[in-house]
């Protein structure tokens, strides 16, 4: 059984790594001592054997379990960049150390942030000169060279992560404006995808591909959850942008929610 590395067990690293228990052994890391014993507790409730599923505690202080974590065939990177005070000095310890070229493939989650601010249609070969998020494409500049699978992601969203909620009896700008959005679900179905078939190394969007206006979304959700609409305004304050996703799809993947308007 090989073994799957996921450095961020979080809202997206942690039901990655029960999705794939069954199909290799996993290693993962967390930021702190309280993290990692509550991690135990639930895999001790779950029944989960803790031989095949190893949890360490790794953070930009505290790199004494990455040669331990580094001992594997695949892996996984999803940290935000805002959580640290310096990230790419973080990335650097773990891309110099010595295990790295014996990783068969490294998969880093980015994100669409990193596409500038602009009405336009952004493909993943689009040249970035002035990207949104600048520590972003810091991030991938520093990286891109050293991964085989860069994945773009959009607005997390499914489960307990519902568009809208947030603005419920609100005011709302930019209601015609489009959302670019992909469910957590499809970002795990992603990385099995490559995982499982013979995918060229590159940069991926990941984003559902049917594209609502806030207002749409927005209204969608909030009558679900039957919680006061927002009040919307054709105010402009932000630029249309649209993350373009058909290389993915070219590739042979299909969506499970194809319009953020299927989430619920």
């Amino acid at each position: 059984m090989k073994t799957f590395t996921i450095l961020g067990l979080g809202w997206l690293g942690h039901p990655l790594s029960y999705e794939l228990k069954n199909k290799y052994k996993i290693k993962a890391s967390v930021r702190n001592d309280e993290r990692l014993a509550s991690f135990k507790d639930e895999l001790k409730k779950d029944d989960i054997d803790q031989n095949n599923f190893e949890l360490y505690v790794l953070n930009e202080y505290n790199l004494e379990n990455l040669d331990a974590l580094l001992d594997t065939d695949y892996l996984f990177i999803n940290y935000p960049p805002s959580k640290f005070d310096d990230y790419i000095s973080f990335l650097s310890k773990i891309y110099s150390h010595k295990k790295i070229n014996n990783i068969e493939k490294i998969f880093f989650v980015s994100s669409t942030s990193i596409y500038p601010d602009l009405n336009e249609e952004f493909h993943e070969d689009y040249i970035i000169s002035k990207p949104k998020r600048q520590n972003v494409y810091d991030c991938e500049e520093f990286i891109k060279n050293k991964t085989n699978y860069i994945l773009r992601a959009s607005g997390l969203m499914g489960y307990n992560r519902v568009a809208g909620r947030y603005f419920s009896g609100k005011v709302v700008k930019d209601s015609k404006s489009i959302v670019n959005f992909v469910h957590r679900d499809d970002v795990i179905s992603a990385v099995e995808f490559i995982l499982n078939n013979k995918i060229t190394d590159g940069i991926y969007n990941l984003v559902s591909p049917s594209y609502p206006t806030k207002e749409e979304i927005y209204t969608n959700n909030c009558e679900k959850l039957n919680i006061p609409l927002p009040t919307f305004t054709n105010v402009i304050t932000i630029n249309n942008r649209k993350v373009n996703t058909k290389k993915l799809l070219e590739s042979g993947f299909s969506y499970k929610f194809n319009n953020p308007l299927e989430y619920m």
